[in-house]
Protein backbone atom coordinates (compact mmCIF):
# COMPACT_ATOMS: atom_id res chain seq x y z
CA UNK A 1 0.00 0.00 0.00
CA UNK A 2 1.66 3.20 -1.03
CA UNK A 3 0.91 6.52 0.46
CA UNK A 4 -2.11 7.86 -1.66
CA UNK A 5 -3.87 4.37 -1.30
CA UNK A 6 -3.47 4.97 2.46
CA UNK A 7 -5.48 8.01 2.15
CA UNK A 8 -8.52 6.55 0.25
CA UNK A 9 -8.59 3.77 2.33
CA UNK A 10 -9.10 6.19 4.96
CA UNK A 11 -11.20 8.14 3.37
CA UNK A 12 -13.68 5.68 2.30
CA UNK A 13 -13.55 4.19 5.89
CA UNK A 14 -14.68 7.83 7.01
CA UNK A 15 -16.99 8.12 4.39
CA UNK A 16 -19.26 4.96 4.74
CA UNK A 17 -19.03 4.98 8.85
CA UNK A 18 -20.16 8.96 9.39
CA UNK A 19 -23.34 8.41 6.73
CA UNK A 20 -23.72 5.08 8.95
CA UNK A 21 -23.45 6.95 11.85
CA UNK A 22 -25.92 10.02 10.69
CA UNK A 23 -28.43 7.46 9.38
CA UNK A 24 -28.59 5.79 12.90
CA UNK A 25 -29.11 8.75 14.58
CA UNK A 26 -31.61 9.99 12.28
CA UNK A 27 -33.63 6.74 13.18
CA UNK A 28 -32.91 6.85 16.66
CA UNK A 29 -34.49 11.08 16.82
CA UNK A 30 -37.29 9.78 14.32
CA UNK A 31 -38.23 6.34 17.12
CA UNK A 32 -37.77 9.19 19.87
CA UNK A 33 -40.03 11.35 17.86
CA UNK A 34 -43.03 8.78 17.31
CA UNK A 35 -42.67 7.95 20.78
CA UNK A 36 -43.21 11.05 22.26
CA UNK A 37 -45.91 11.22 19.80
CA UNK A 38 -47.26 8.22 21.62
CA UNK A 39 -46.93 9.60 24.67
CA UNK A 40 -48.78 12.70 24.09
CA UNK A 41 -51.54 10.83 23.08
CA UNK A 42 -52.24 8.24 25.37
CA UNK A 43 -51.88 11.36 27.59
CA UNK A 44 -54.63 13.46 25.91
CA UNK A 45 -57.07 10.26 25.62
CA UNK A 46 -56.47 8.88 29.63
CA UNK A 47 -55.11 12.24 30.98
CA UNK A 48 -56.56 13.81 34.64
CA UNK A 49 -56.03 17.34 32.17
CA UNK A 50 -57.52 16.14 29.17
CA UNK A 51 -59.62 19.34 29.25
CA UNK A 52 -56.51 21.15 28.67
CA UNK A 53 -55.72 18.82 25.15
CA UNK A 54 -53.98 20.63 22.00
CA UNK A 55 -51.92 23.99 22.47
CA UNK A 56 -51.47 24.67 25.93
CA UNK A 57 -50.65 20.83 26.78
CA UNK A 58 -48.05 20.96 24.45
CA UNK A 59 -47.17 24.24 25.15
CA UNK A 60 -46.40 23.11 29.09
CA UNK A 61 -44.93 19.92 27.59
CA UNK A 62 -42.30 22.06 25.22
CA UNK A 63 -41.41 24.15 28.72
CA UNK A 64 -41.01 21.25 30.83
CA UNK A 65 -38.71 19.53 28.39
CA UNK A 66 -36.81 22.27 27.50
CA UNK A 67 -36.23 22.18 31.65
CA UNK A 68 -35.10 18.85 31.59
CA UNK A 69 -32.04 19.71 29.14
CA UNK A 70 -33.99 18.06 26.24
CA UNK A 71 -33.66 20.79 23.22
CA UNK A 72 -35.78 22.02 20.06
CA UNK A 73 -39.02 20.80 21.13
CA UNK A 74 -41.17 23.36 20.78
CA UNK A 75 -45.28 22.95 20.72
CA UNK A 76 -45.11 22.77 17.18
CA UNK A 77 -42.42 19.79 17.02
CA UNK A 78 -44.46 17.86 19.62
CA UNK A 79 -47.57 18.39 17.32
CA UNK A 80 -45.69 16.82 14.58
CA UNK A 81 -44.52 14.29 16.75
CA UNK A 82 -48.44 13.68 17.82
CA UNK A 83 -49.24 13.36 14.20
CA UNK A 84 -46.32 11.10 13.65
CA UNK A 85 -47.75 8.48 15.93
CA UNK A 86 -51.53 9.01 14.49
CA UNK A 87 -50.37 8.73 11.00
CA UNK A 88 -47.94 5.77 11.29
CA UNK A 89 -48.99 3.23 14.68
CA UNK A 90 -47.83 0.21 13.07
CA UNK A 91 -43.68 1.55 14.15
CA UNK A 92 -45.26 -0.16 17.17
CA UNK A 93 -44.61 -3.69 15.33
CA UNK A 94 -40.93 -2.79 14.80
CA UNK A 95 -39.94 -1.09 18.35
CA UNK A 96 -38.32 -4.66 19.49
CA UNK A 97 -35.89 -4.60 16.58
CA UNK A 98 -33.98 -1.48 17.64
CA UNK A 99 -32.26 -1.35 20.79
CA UNK A 100 -34.73 -0.21 23.20
CA UNK A 101 -35.24 -1.61 26.90
CA UNK A 102 -38.03 -3.53 27.09
CA UNK A 103 -39.66 -1.42 29.70
CA UNK A 104 -39.90 1.30 26.34
CA UNK A 105 -41.12 -0.77 23.83
CA UNK A 106 -43.21 -3.52 25.62
CA UNK A 107 -46.07 -0.87 27.54
CA UNK A 108 -46.12 0.53 23.96
CA UNK A 109 -46.45 -2.80 21.61
CA UNK A 110 -48.65 -4.40 23.88
CA UNK A 111 -51.47 -1.55 23.82
CA UNK A 112 -50.53 -0.83 20.07
CA UNK A 113 -51.10 -4.27 18.83
CA UNK A 114 -54.86 -4.31 20.24
CA UNK A 115 -55.60 -1.26 18.13
CA UNK A 116 -53.74 -2.15 14.77
CA UNK A 117 -56.02 -6.07 14.35
CA UNK A 118 -58.57 -3.79 12.01
CA UNK A 119 -56.01 -1.79 10.26
CA UNK A 120 -54.65 -2.52 7.26
CA UNK A 121 -51.09 -0.74 6.42
CA UNK A 122 -50.67 -0.63 2.55
CA UNK A 123 -47.36 1.57 2.23
CA UNK A 124 -44.22 1.23 2.35
CA UNK A 125 -42.34 -1.13 4.80
CA UNK A 126 -42.20 0.46 8.22
CA UNK A 127 -38.31 -0.52 8.52
CA UNK A 128 -37.43 0.78 5.16
CA UNK A 129 -39.28 4.05 6.04
CA UNK A 130 -37.33 4.23 9.09
CA UNK A 131 -34.14 3.28 7.45
CA UNK A 132 -34.16 5.65 4.41
CA UNK A 133 -36.29 8.66 4.82
CA UNK A 134 -35.58 11.07 7.10
CA UNK A 135 -37.44 12.55 10.45
CA UNK A 136 -37.73 15.94 7.85
CA UNK A 137 -39.31 14.08 4.68
CA UNK A 138 -41.87 12.45 7.17
CA UNK A 139 -42.74 15.42 8.58
CA UNK A 140 -43.86 16.34 4.94
CA UNK A 141 -45.45 12.93 5.16
CA UNK A 142 -47.57 12.89 7.81
CA UNK A 143 -49.55 16.40 6.92
CA UNK A 144 -50.81 14.54 3.95
CA UNK A 145 -54.23 14.06 4.76
CA UNK A 146 -55.01 11.60 1.24
CA UNK A 147 -53.73 8.43 1.87
CA UNK A 148 -52.68 7.09 -1.65
CA UNK A 149 -51.04 10.32 -2.33
CA UNK A 150 -49.38 10.09 1.07
CA UNK A 151 -48.72 5.92 0.04
CA UNK A 152 -47.33 7.08 -3.22
CA UNK A 153 -44.36 9.83 -1.79
CA UNK A 154 -43.35 7.00 0.31
CA UNK A 155 -42.49 4.71 -2.69
CA UNK A 156 -40.96 7.62 -4.51
CA UNK A 157 -38.74 8.85 -1.22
Amino acid sequence: MDFEQLIHACEQAHNYLQGTAISAVNQSLTIRNWLFGYYIVEYEQNGEDRAKYGTELLNKLADRLSGKKIKGLYERNLRNCRQFYLVYPEISQVLCDYALPGSIWRSVTAKSHKEQKDRSFTGVDINMLLSRISYTHIIELIWEKDSTKRVFYEVEA
